[in-house]
């Protein structure tokens, strides 16, 4: 019923032809926009290694839907009060991955990533300070599998786990706690500290001169961590649309939806500085203020080799920039994202 349905709309549509065909990933828009992740299969004996590096700028606060100026957030007279707040946060990402066609009916896909986090931050007083923290973070494997392939359009789904190799203790010099180091706020650890659930759909398709996609996703977090919290549970939606200029490039269109829940629980290891609990002290360190909905669009170009050494090499960018943002706030909203990213496939075994 689904497959028939789904056929019916783009024979509507006009996107798919009447005609059966092979849905095939060696083209420019083989796969889904770079900033996708579990969006395709590989044959048993294809392996595909990945680096992905993202970027992502996010400066100045906003409270729902509305922006707030620091000096109001740190203001004795404001409505917030806090005594410190970030006022920027340059964000990079490292992203190891491998993808392992197994069986027909199964992928076997692991993913590491390294973060660079860099906080700069206002004073009541009117001075500035700024943290860093980096390292590893949560090693995520999964297994992706086929549900069912039509024409030249297949769904497919993504079950996995998030084991915590990130730190969640990671500490820097503030202007209270000099000259020692402190524990830092939520947004600067890069583990989560639980075994968290990984799950996805995807759905793709394609004709001679286009291609669309779609994938909903999930993380659910599990227990609580060493530190007595849990981080929030994170859902998004998107969809894709490519076109190929040539078997060798392409540029995409992508929509993206996010959802992220509110901390549970509080880290036992925040100081309280100079009396101040820290919820109060600081906003990111507010468990209950790290929820948000996003709305991003993006653009990417995607180029492969479809022949000689390089064969099946694929180079790859994005830049999405949001369109809405809600936020449990005061939090810091997101200006832009940046992602490059290489992919090579090579045979193991036939």
């Amino acid at each position: 019923m689904v497959r028939r349905l789904f056929l019916v709309v783009a024979l509507i549509l006009g996107v798919v032809p009447a005609a059966e065909a092979q849905w095939t990933s060696a083209r420019a828009d083989g796969h889904a926009p770079i900033a996708v992740m579990a969006d395709h299969l590989h044959k048993p004996g294809e392996l595909m290694l990945s680096f992905r590096y993202m970027n992502m700028r996010m400066e100045g606060s906003r409270v729902g839907t509305s922006s707030v100026s620091d000096p109001e957030i740190v203001s004795p007279t404001g409505p917030y009060q806090y005594i410190a707040t970030p006022t920027k946060m340059p964000m990079r990402m490292y992203m190891f991955g491998a993808m392992l066609g197994t069986t027909k009916w199964l992928t076997a896909m692991a993913m590491l990533p390294f973060l660079d986090y860099s906080m700069d931050h206002l004073t009541r007083p009117g001075g500035t300070f700024t943290t860093n923290s980096s390292g590893v973070g949560d090693l995520k494997l999964s297994g992706l599998v086929p549900i069912t392939r039509w024409d030249r359009q297949f769904l497919m789904g993504q079950l996995g786990f998030s084991i915590p190799t990130g730190s969640i203790n990671k500490k820097d010099v503030t202007p209270a706690s000099a000259p020692n180091t402190t524990q830092l706020p939520y947004p600067m650890q890069v583990g989560s500290g639980t075994w968290d659930l990984l799950a996805s759909v995807t759905y793709q398709g394609q004709v001679t001169h286009f291609s669309w996609g779609a994938q909903a996703d999930a993380v659910l977090r599990t227990g609580t961590n060493s530190n007595g919290y849990r981080l929030g549970n994170r859902y998004s939606a998107t969809a894709w649309a490519g076109v190929p200029f040539a078997k060798w490039l392409s540029a995409s269109l992508q929509l993206t939806g996010l959802r992220i829940n509110n901390i549970a629980g509080a880290d036992s290891t925040l100081a309280a500085p100079m009396g101040i609990p820290p919820a109060q002290f600081i906003p990111t360190a507010d468990p209950n203020l790290r929820a948000g909905s996003y709305g991003t669009l993006g653009l990417g170009i995607n180029t492969y080799v479809p022949s000689g050494p390089l064969h099946d090499l694929r180079i790859s960018v994005e830049g999405s920039f949001p369109f809405y943002q809600k936020l449990d706030g005061p939090q810091l909203e997101t200006d832009w994202v940046f992602v490059a990213g290489v992919q090579w496939t090579t045979k193991l075994w036939r």
